[in-house]
């Protein structure tokens, strides 16, 4: 059986900020017996809890390994910097979350590669793991390392610290990775590495050897076994074999994204040329709309979350969208559960979405123009025109938001100065059209160039570069009255040169890791000397690798097959030097990207009707999503259509129209300019590459020929306005269909009942802190399906009131809470159904009926009764030492003691809040604290004074709250 280090990381945490990102004991945590599974697979994440525990990916993981009997998935995150000192200074490993298992214990360790700084996090959770930093140091008894994830598309710079890498959707192949795992001897590594290459998408790093030339560029990676020369990615060719995980894990800390989260498509078409996802995670393939209500509500009613979000990278265009969010809200609406769409491109905005998702609350909106002018937008493929934009700000205006934040990058190839200023101008132009009723903050980041994109030979902006522009656009928004927020141009430099890293940078990773790098994504972490010193301590330049690449030059990742064909991103960089874009594949006609063998592999969506090769299952759906958006009188196309497809539909008949008209002659048509890179921010540059054509007639992977699909639109040129149609089309429909098609929240039902319940809180559960208890009852109570009442307002909120808070660590027997009710419920089974829903160590200890206008538990609370145990100090006093404190105490006449309060730090005489302080037992103390009008004093604060206690060490006290006295009137 391993060992685990629950207990010792239980004396650990009263020391640390924020315990709860390493207790594990979650609602949804799956716990099986480490000793008794074949295999232990460790699902690793190089952040902190809160931003690792919001990933969807790592939940969708849990949930299908666990699936199987044989496998223990758990959890394992970066530990913050004051975690990683304690475990440094007291010998002590990195274990997972479930069993406290040091890392080295578990057969598989598999991290998900989000962003590229977090790399030196995974080493330090390697080294303190006990695993070797180097592959090539692990023996049999090691455990294997692999990654995914996004950056697993260039792993080069993490190479020699991976012994493979999945490239590509892992519900399927994390499953091939277990087979080939048990069916290993356990004797010959290498021969375990074999043995997974041979699973498609799976890509072993040291079967590869990087050639250089002698300027530093990359000669050739040589595939050391001829029969593996190029790894493809795999793919999941249909998202509804996987269901959502329905019990996913739902934290007791506050996360970043604190909220459930259901994956409604993967992949996108629209090709913007800078984003990574958007090719590497193609084709598109859409989950059932119908089968998601239901999944979706069912969700929601086991983990009791208040708002739920839809994912994908642009849920504005899931073809169900529309009968998915009516279908949603109606049934989440008396739930007062909010939808969100955290992905919406512009043009895909509508007030079918809108009306719907504001009928809970206003759940606020970002929206990524990206570029300040339109000949920008038209090089990066960003299709919406302005006036789409402007209209979106009055729409939101008028239904209500306050608030909008416009997402821009600076950077991007072929980018003026005058691109940059236009930022400062659309922005103003976004708040003016608003008529002044929207607060419009522009956020501002630097153009990255990612693999796998048309933009990946472009050159990125040094740091002085980066400042120069974030200081003109501080100065161009400053006097427009507009909200500037930028990303810290030194993280900005780190992710260009990892991004399109080679190998060369390992040691670099290494380097910087050994001298303290951590958490390089966020600011106040960020050192930049430290990889300064570790580049030139390689020989290494930050230029070199964030140079404008030439178009022959070999790519560090050329060995590695997204999916999409080099010719296609070639030609997608020739239509961004002519600002013409590329028609969605979807709907309009096949790209030939080279995502889709038109066999397995395709589109996968529920539109209607489509481009020729995708599998459009509209029809599935359509007599469902007919009935959610019933088609009004006088129209025939189906009113549950998203916007994009109106549009696109009304485009394809004013071609149509036109082609009917007799016209002049056509010139011979003008080749499109040859692809080019471009410079740090200046003009495009020449190459000496070949002329590339925008379209042809071969497509798929490099010389694949392959049916032309239907031509139904046109690639670039200006839009021809959308014809009207109820709810949907141009601006005056939009703006007059606000006062009578939306739908108002219910009114809330007024409480009619208020039980107050009385609680215990142990173990674990005495490390959730005060902001997070509410969230933890809130939704206990929702998956109980207990009638609480809410607030009135934009923003409802639960009427949920607590006693006082203990310190975090503390424990008791006796807290209270009230909850007010819509519906008489006896309290035993208020009580009974919370006690089956809290988490560990949350226990219900009884429930009473109080009248709603009984004062309220504070203003009833005469004193806390406590028992400490001095013994659980790492340094306790000795027994005299204890009872001549007491005796000094029992003979003062006043026991200052500096308190915290809003105003500020105060001095008070403890001896007026002492009512008992005696020894219950040997190293043992009761202690009643008095509450008045000026509150109380923390038993933690006065044991520490009271016997000199070192302030490091006071969090250790083990204080147990035994009873809460109430006034007689109060009871």
């Amino acid at each position: 059986m391993p060992t685990t280090f629950r207990e010792a990381y239980e004396r650990l945490l009263p020391l640390v900020e924020k315990p709860g990102r390493y207790l594990g004991n979650e609602r949804g945590t799956i716990r099986k017996d480490p000793g008794t599974v074949r295999l232990r697979f460790a699902l690793c994440f190089p952040e902190v809890y809160e931003i690792a525990q919001s990933h969807l990916g790592l939940q969708i993981l849990y949930d299908v390994l666990n699936r199987r009997p044989e496998v223990a998935a758990e959890r394992a995150y970066a530990p913050w910097p004051d975690l990683e000192a304690l475990l440094r200074a007291r010998g002590l490993p990195l274990v997972s979350l479930e069993s406290h298992l040091p890392l080295a214990d578990f057969h598989v360790l598999g991290f998900s590669l989000q962003y590229e700084l977090t790399y030196t996090n995974l080493l330090t959770m390697l080294e303190l793991g006990r695993v070797p930093l180097r592959a090539a140091a692990r023996g049999p008894a090691h455990p294997l390392v692999i990654a995914g994830g996004p950056c697993a598309f260039n792993p080069e710079p993490l190479a020699p610290f991976l012994d493979g890498v999945l490239l590509g959707d892992g519900e399927e192949a994390v499953g091939d990775i277990c087979d080939r795992v048990l069916a290993w001897d356990g004797r010959d590594r290498g021969a375990l590495l074999g043995a997974l290459a041979d699973v498609p998408g799976f890509y072993v790093p040291a079967f590869f050897a990087p050639r250089y030339h002698a300027d530093g560029t990359i000669a050739e990676v040589v595939p050391l076994e001829p029969a593996r020369a190029r790894v493809a990615k795999r793919v999941l060719v249909d998202l509804d074999r996987f269901a959502p995980p329905a019990n996913p894990v739902v934290p007791n800390v506050g996360v970043v994204h604190d909220r459930a989260s259901v994956e409604v498509m993967r992949g996108c078409v629209k090709g913007c040329r800078f984003c990574q996802a958007g090719y590497i995670y193609r084709p598109l393939r859409e989950r059932n709309p119908e089968r998601l209500v239901e999944q979706t509500a069912e969700l929601m009613r086991r983990t009791g979350y208040e708002e739920v979000s839809l994912l994908s990278l642009s849920t504005g265009d899931y073809s169900g969208v529309n009968p998915l969010l009516k279908e949603l809200m109606d049934r989440l609406v008396p739930e007062r559960v909010a939808v969100s769409l955290p992905s919406t491109r512009v043009d895909a905005l509508s007030p079918r979405i809108l009306e719907q998702i504001r009928r809970v609350r206003k759940t606020g909106f970002t929206l990524a123009p990206e570029a300040g002018t339109q000949r920008l937008r038209d090089v990066i493929q960003k299709e919406y025109r302005e006036e789409e934009l402007l209209r979106a700000a009055r729409l939101f205006a008028d239904l209500g938001w306050r608030s909008l934040k416009l997402y821009f990058m600076i950077g991007l190839p072929s980018e003026t100065e005058e691109d940059v200023r236009g930022i400062a101008e659309l922005s103003a132009r976004v708040a003016a059209a608003a008529g002044g009723r929207l607060r419009v903050t522009a956020s501002v980041s630097t153009f990255s160039p990612k693999p796998h994109t048309p933009f990946q030979w472009a050159g990125q902006l040094s740091l002085e570069e980066t400042r120069v522009r974030q200081a003109l656009l501080r100065r161009e928004l400053g006097r427009r009255k507009i909200e500037f927020r930028w990303h810290d141009a030194r993280l900005s430099l780190l992710e260009g040169i990892f991004a399109r890293g080679d190998r060369r940078l390992a040691d670099v990773l290494e380097t910087a890791q050994r001298r303290g790098a951590r958490f390089d994504g966020w600011s106040e972490h960020c050192r930049l000397e430290v990889w300064n010193a570790a580049m030139a301590a390689h020989g290494l330049e930050p230029r070199f690798y964030l140079r404008r690449r030439p178009l022959a030059e070999k790519l560090p990742w050329d060995h590695l097959d997204a999916g999409v064909s080099r010719k296609f991103l070639l030609q997608d960089l020739a239509r961004a030097v002519a600002g013409v874009l590329t028609p969605d594949c979807s709907i309009e006609r096949c790209t030939y990207c080279g995502a889709c063998d038109f066999e397995a592999v395709r589109n996968v969506d529920y539109h209607p009707e489509g481009a020729k090769g995708s599998d459009h299952r509209g029809h599935q759906i359509s007599r469902w999503a007919d009935l959610a958006v019933p088609t009004e009188e006088g129209n025939g196309a189906a009113a549950w259509e998203t916007k994009a497809w109106r549009d696109i539909r009304a485009r394809g008949a004013a071609q149509r129209r036109a082609a009917a008209r007799p016209r002049p002659p056509m010139p011979a048509a003008t080749p499109l300019p040859e692809p080019v890179a471009c410079g740090d921010g200046g003009a495009p540059a020449a190459t000496s590459a070949g002329p590339a054509r925008a379209s042809g007639s071969s497509g798929g992977r490099d010389g694949e020929r392959v049916a032309r699909g239907p031509r139904t639109g046109s690639a670039g040129g200006a839009p021809v306005p959308a014809p009207a149609a109820p709810g949907e089309g141009n601006a005056e429909e939009w703006l007059g269909a606000v006062p009578s098609s939306l739908a108002p929240a219910p009114e809330a039902p007024p409480p009619v009942q208020r039980i107050r319940l009385r609680y215990r809180k142990l173990g674990p559960a005495r490390f959730i802190g005060t902001r997070e208890i509410g969230s933890v009852f809130l939704r206990a109570a929702r998956r109980a399906r207990l009638p609480l009442a809410f607030s009135h307002g934009h923003h409802p909120m639960p009427r949920l009131s607590f006693s006082p808070a203990i310190p975090l660590g503390f424990s008791s027997d006796d807290e209270y809470v009230d909850l007010d009710l819509t519906a008489a419920t006896p309290p035993e089974t208020v009580a009974a159904r919370l006690a089956a829903e809290l988490p560990e160590g949350l226990e219900p200890a009884g429930a009473a009926e109080v009248s709603r206008a009984a004062p309220s538990i504070d203003a009833g609370i005469a004193a806390f009764v406590y028992e400490v145990d001095l013994a659980a100090l790492d340094r306790p006093p000795s027994p005299d030492a204890v009872a001549a404190a007491l005796e000094r105490f029992a003979r003062a006449s006043s026991f200052p003691l500096r308190k915290h309060t809003r105003a500020g730090e105060r001095t008070v005489d403890a001896r007026r809040f002492v009512r008992t302080l005696a020894l219950s037992a040997p190293q043992r103390l009761s202690l009643e604290l008095a509450v008045g009008p000026e509150g109380t004093v923390k038993p933690g604060a006065f044991l520490g004074e009271l016997f000199a206690i070192p302030p490091e060490e006071v969090p250790t006290l083990r204080v147990h709250k035994v009873a809460t006295r109430f006034r007689a009137a109060a009871v």
